[in-house]
């Protein structure tokens, strides 16, 4: 069941509540239900519920929903779960699932659990919170980077060397086995077998379908999707690729893999993708008016520190930087810094 038909309105009206304020009204149930929630939070969540008669009838589907699911069975789909997730540090997440589960939105079972992406991520062999990097040395020698909000298992054996990407960015640089095993990256849309080469991986989960973006710097890669469409990759290339295809090579971006040195480089990109791409390394809720969205952003910028690159947009472009909680910002239309008023 979509997410959609599940927050249809409850009043008879033909409009649908969007997905993001459907993300809006758990977040607030969240902040609402932790130890740190303040009187503050309280007041700017009664006002987010009274700007907009969707955000209120999202904020009581939200709580209907406990009775409506449990009577019929039905659990929001993991697409949706895992867009109110994705931005959300380990404690937040933990918070959202009680109280999905608590209401009835979503099953409680460890079997409805480890199929979600987020429950294989917390059992894995290494990963990242958002804004998280760091890097390990596997026993072949083999080191990897792992960027923001990533998950990997490590599954080496007597016939392969395996990294299982879960979710998240990756930066490989293989080294040689001493016993001639092959290396390879999985990904549920297929696999990555590398040869002698440094390349960066991205796997998307939140996609539908999910998707795979491989870059390489040197050498070359073979990629096998799960259908059996293939690709080489070689130095200077990449591509992305599903379960069912692998688009054909095309001429890298010299800055896909900036964020190896904390850097988000882009050029005259739309203010709503560059929101959606600092989202991954600032916890809670990063959201763009949609007024704004097709502004282009140029630049580069610190991932480290998120409230300075917002900050820097300021400056460059008219926008406002709107906090209604330490969880939650918004970017709205505004005027630059030294405009007239």
């Amino acid at each position: 069941m979509s997410s959609h038909s599940l927050f249809a309105p409850v009043s008879g009206s033909s409009d649908q509540i969007d997905q993001a304020i459907v993300k809006q009204a758990i977040v607030w149930l969240v902040t609402l239900q932790s130890d740190a929630a303040s009187e503050a939070d309280r007041r700017a969540c009664a006002a987010w519920r009274a700007a907009d008669h969707r955000h209120e009838q999202a904020w009581q589907r939200l709580h209907a929903l406990g009775q409506d699911l449990r009577s019929s069975g039905n659990r929001v789909s993991p697409p949706m779960l895992r867009s109110v997730l994705r931005s959300t540090d380990g404690n937040t997440r933990r918070m959202v699932l009680r109280s999905l589960v608590g209401l009835g939105v979503i099953g409680g079972s460890s079997l409805v659990m480890r199929e979600q992406a987020i429950w294989q991520s917390a059992t894995a062999d290494y990963r990242t919170a958002t804004g998280e990097q760091r890097t390990v040395i596997l026993a072949d020698g083999t080191r990897i980077m792992l960027n923001t909000a990533t998950a990997i298992d490590v599954r080496f054996d007597d016939r392969v060397r395996q990294i299982v990407l879960q979710r998240g960015e990756i930066m490989v640089i293989t080294a040689k086995d001493a016993v001639g095993r092959p290396f390879e990256i999985a990904t549920n849309n297929g696999s990555i077998r590398p040869i002698g080469t440094r390349f960066t991986v991205r796997h998307n989960v939140v996609d539908t379908p999910s998707t795979t973006a491989v870059a390489v710097m040197e050498g070359a890669v073979n990629i096998s999707a799960s259908s059996g469409d293939g690709v080489r990759v070689n130095a200077g290339e990449q591509t992305r690729f599903t379960s069912i295809s692998a688009q054909p090579p095309f001429a890298l971006d010299g800055s896909i893999a900036a964020w190896i040195d904390g850097i988000l480089v882009v050029e005259r990109m739309r203010l709503a993708d560059f929101i959606n791409e600092l989202d991954r390394y600032r916890k809670g809720v990063l959201r763009c008016d949609p007024a704004v969205a097709d502004l282009l952003v140029s630049g580069s910028f610190p991932l480290h520190d998120t409230d300075a690159v917002l900050g820097l947009l300021t400056e460059t472009l008219p926008l406002h930087i709107h906090h209604m909680t330490r969880y939650w910002t918004t970017i709205t239309a505004g005027k630059k810094n030294g405009s007239p008023t």
